[in-house]
């Protein structure tokens, strides 16, 4: 394997300084959830992992040459955890990118998996946000996000002269939402056979991007 495929091509004190502060994040979080619910401090989590690369890297090419390593190297120092693909530590960088100030403020938390549909589904930072705070406040399932998003609430309720409090979801969706309750972590994004394709993945196959 070549040494921009494993990531040995990028600056090694770059990369090392990299490492260390991802390592002391996961710790620290470790630390912090005593105090604050997992859900919350785990997207916490994420979007300082997601910052830290970004800060740290001079160039897309070389996040895209570190990440994997970076990958490899937390999951051989943390072989019990989940959540340190490549694939959701791209995500991450993309989280921190679409969100550059903080962790999106909602009335709750929302899970990661919906963080991801958003992120693949929605260009518009106005538009994510619309769609963070009624997941937020209405509960929606992540099957409820995605249809809401492909059906354009957004673009509906702008046009309504004055639109409900509360968006009820469509009869196919009602069904589904929080009917046997999905996994704590859903949408944990892992490079392995075992894993099935995130929602915001599938969601990008379809060649559904809303704006």
């Amino acid at each position: 394997m070549s040494d921009d495929r494993n990531g040995e091509g990028a600056d090694r004190g770059e990369y090392e300084a990299l490492l260390d502060a991802v390592k002391r994040e996961i710790i620290g979080s470790r630390g912090r959830v005593a105090l604050l619910t997992t859900d919350t401090e785990l997207i916490r989590q994420y979007w300082r992992i997601g910052r830290h690369i970004l800060d740290r890297q001079p160039d897309d090419e070389w996040g895209r040459r570190a990440v994997p390593r970076l990958s490899a190297d937390l999951r051989g120092a943390f072989p019990e955890a989940i959540g340190y693909s490549r694939t959701n530590l791209l995500y991450m960088r993309a989280f921190a990118a679409a969100w550059p100030d903080s962790v999106p403020q909602t009335a709750r938390p929302i899970p990661w998996g919906h963080h991801i549909v958003l992120l693949d589904m929605l260009d518009s930072r106005a538009t994510r946000e619309f769609y963070a705070r009624k997941t937020a406040d209405e509960g929606w399932a992540r099957g409820v996000l995605i249809t809401m998003i492909k059906g354009r609430l957004h673009l509906r309720i702008r046009r309504s002269p004055s639109g409900p409090a509360r968006t009820p979801p469509s009869p196919d969706c009602r069904a589904s939402q929080r009917a046997a309750g999905e996994p704590r972590f859903a949408g944990l994004v892992d490079d392995g056979p075992r894993h099935g394709r995130s929602a915001g993945a599938a969601a990008l196959s379809e060649n559904s991007r809303h704006r």
